[in-house]
C-alpha cells in the first residue's frame, strides 16, 4: 500500500504578514551574500547596481515579454538591449541578437538553428554532430540530448586550451558545427577562438562561441590591460555567440543572449507557427511567456553602468583577483592557474589535499564550487568590500596552516552540481542522483 503524503496546501488563508515572516525565515537560511560572494552569490554588483535592477524590475514584473509586439515601450526596451549587446560583441548592421532566459537556452538555440542550417545546406547528414573541446559547458551536451545531436568531446591541450589540431582530426562526414569557450567553465580560459574560426571556415561549419560568463566583461578587462584573446564577432567564421547578461552584465535572472553574425544566420532560429485557429505564433527564443521585468532591468544596468560604469568594474575585478592570487601564491602548498578574465581555479600541490581546503573554508561559512578534472577550487571573482576579502584571505591561510597542524580532516564538496546534507537538497535532485544510481547498477 502506498503511502500518504502529508497535506502541505493548506486549507486556509494565511496573512501577508505571515508568509513574509516564513519567507524571511527560510532566506535565513540560505548562503549570505557575503560569504557566498566567490560562488553561488557572486555576480551581484554593489548595493547601487542592486537597488537599480530591483526598481526597474518591479516597474514591469507582471509584463509578459511574449507580448512585446503588442506594446511599443516593450520592443522599445527589448530592441536597445539588443543593440547595445551587438555593439559590445563588435557586430555590424547586419548582426542580430535574441534575449533568452539563461546560457542553456541560448546554446540550445544556436545548435537548434545550426542543425536547421545543416537540414538545408548539408541534406545527406542524418545523424547531426559538432565536435567540441572536451572544456565546453554541460549545457551543450543537454541541449544537443533534446535536439538529436552528438557532441563529440575532444581532450584539451596539457595547457587546457582547445587541441585546434584534434578537433580538426575530429571532424568528421556527420559534422555541422564545431563550439570553444570565451572562456570554459571549468578552467577559466579562452579557447583559441581565431585559429577555430579559420578551420571553420576551411570545413564549412558553423561554429559556436560560448561567452555566457564572460561576453559582458572580458571586453572591459581587456580595456583595463588584461590580455584576451579575440574571440567575437571580430573573428571571421564566428556563427553565433552566446553571453548572459545575468551574469557579468548584472541584470537581473533570467536574462540572456544569442548573437547571429547576421540575418542569414538568425533566420535557422525563427519556428513560426501558423497550423492552428490563432494564427502566426513565434517567440523571440524557445520559450514563450517569459518575464519583460529581466529585459526592463538589463536595460537600466546597461545604461546606467554605461562603458564607463563597466571599465571600473573590470578594475575592481582585477584588484580581487590579483589579491587572491598574491596570498595563494605565498602560502605553501597552493596555487593559482593562469586563467583569461575573471575565473579563478585554486590547486593543491605536494602533501595538501584541496578537498580538505574546501572543507575548512566551509566550516569557515564559506560556500565554494570546484572542478574535479583535475581538482580545484573554483571562484567567480567580483568585487568584494575590502575587510571581507581580507577575511578570505586570512581564512584560507588559517585553514591551510590548521591542515597542516592536523587540526582539519574535513573533505568539502567540488562537484559543480555535488548533494550534500540530504535534509537540504531539493528533492529533484535527490530523485535524479537515485535514478542515476539505480542506471549504474544496471
Amino acid at each position: 500500500m502506498k503511502k500518504i503524503k502529508p497535506a502541505v496546501f493548506p486549507k486556509q488563508r494565511s496573512s501577508s504578514e505571515q508568509i513574509l515572516e516564513q519567507l524571511d525565515r527560510l532566506k535565513q537560511e540560505m548562503t549570505p551574500d557575503t560569504e557566498g560572494k566567490l560562488s553561488s552569490n557572486s555576480l551581484k554588483g554593489g548595493e547601487d547596481i542592486q537597488a537599480l535592477i530591483e526598481q526597474a524590475y518591479l516597474k514591469f514584473f507582471s509584463h509578459n515579454a511574449l507580448f512585446s509586439f503588442q506594446q511599443a515601450g516593450a520592443a522599445k526596451l527589448e530592441n536597445e538591449v539588443m543593440d547595445m549587446c551587438v555593439e559590445i560583441m563588435h557586430g555590424d548592421e547586419e548582426s542580430r541578437c535574441n534575449i533568452t532566459s539563461g546560457g542553456t537556452e541560448s546554446i540550445f538555440c544556436a545548435l537548434h538553428a545550426m542543425r536547421e542550417q545543416a537540414k538545408v545546406t548539408k541534406p545527406h547528414i542524418t545523424e547531426p554532430e559538432i565536435v567540441a573541446p572536451y572544456s565546453i559547458h554541460s549545457t551543450f551536451s543537454k541541449g544537443a540530448h533534446f535536439l538529436g545531436i552528438k557532441v563529440i568531446r575532444v581532450p584539451v591541450g596539457e595547457d587546457f586550451l582547445a587541441d585546434v589540431e584534434a578537433m580538426e582530426a575530429a571532424i568528421g562526414s556527420n559534422t555541422i558545427g564545431i563550439a570553444a569557450s570565451a572562456p570554459s567553465w571549468p578552467y577559466g580560459l579562452v579557447d583559441p577562438v581565431e585559429e577555430l574560426g579559420q578551420l571553420a571556415l576551411k570545413h564549412d561549419l558553423w561554429f559556436h562561441v560560448d561567452a555566457c560568463v564572460g561576453g559582458y566583461v572580458l571586453p572591459f578587462l581587456r580595456e583595463v590591460g588584461c590580455e584576451i584573446p579575440l574571440y567575437d564577432f571580430r573573428v571571421p567564421g564566428v556563427s553565433t555567440i552566446s553571453a548572459d547578461l545575468h551574469k557579468y552584465g548584472y541584470a537581473a535572472k533570467p536574462c540572456s543572449t544569442v548573437l547571429w553574425r547576421s540575418k542569414e544566420e538568425q533566420q535557422y532560429h525563427y519556428v513560426p507557427i501558423t497550423d492552428w485557429p490563432c494564427g502566426l505564433y513565434v517567440s523571440q527564443s524557445f520559450v514563450g511567456s517569459r518575464p519583460l521585468a529581466s529585459t526592463a532591468a538589463a536595460w537600466a544596468i546597461l545604461k546606467y553602468m554605461g562603458e564607463e560604469g563597466y571599465l571600473d568594474n573590470a578594475r575592481k575585478i582585477l584588484h580581487v583577483k590579483n589579491s587572491i592570487q598574491g596570498k595563494v601564491e605565498a602560502i605553501d602548498g597552493l596555487n593559482c592557474w593562469h586563467t583569461h578574465g575573471p575565473l579563478m581555479m585554486i590547486q593543491a600541490e605536494g602533501d595538501l589535499n584541496i578537498q580538505h581546503v574546501v572543507g575548512g573554508m566551509t566550516e569557515r561559512g564559506w560556500v565554494l564550487l570546484g572542478v574535479n578534472e583535475p581538482p580545484a577550487i573554483h571562484l567567480t571573482i567580483d568585487p568584494m568590500e575590502e575587510a571581507l576579502l581580507n577575511k578570505f584571505l586570512q581564512d584560507l591561510e588559517e585553514v591551510v596552516a590548521a591542515i597542516r597542524a592536523g587540526e582539519i580532516d574535513t573533505e568539502g564538496l567540488l562537484s559543480y552540481g555535488g548533494v550534500g546534507d540530504s535534509g537540504t537538497a531539493p528533492k529533484w535532485l535527490l530523485d535524479c542522483v537515485e535514478y542515476m544510481e539505480k542506471q549504474s547498477d544496471s
